[in-house]
């Protein structure tokens, strides 16, 4: 089972290895998001063509288990 924690603005990750989402707005204002392997770092996305929030979700819980991770920690991007 997969759980999803939503972080507050300047609220730090866990040290527990997750699956990190980071959600943004792009230039139309539309949420997106994309995801990485905490262990692996933060691969910064790609822009426009990052994923809209449901399938960043969707492909996140498939993400962490192939990966055997219990944890999804869902941040925004500010800036």
């Amino acid at each position: 089972m997969t759980n999803v924690i939503y972080l507050r603005p300047g609220q730090p990750a866990p040290d527990e290895r997750h699956v990190a989402v980071v959600v943004h707005r792009d230039i139309s204002g539309t949420e997106k998001g994309y995801f990485y392997d905490s262990a692996e770092g933060d691969s910064g996305g790609a822009g426009p063509f990052d994923w809209l929030i449901k399938e960043t979700m969707d492909r996140a819980e498939r993400f962490a288990t192939d990966r055997r991770l219990s944890l999804i920690v869902v941040r925004s991007k500010t800036g």
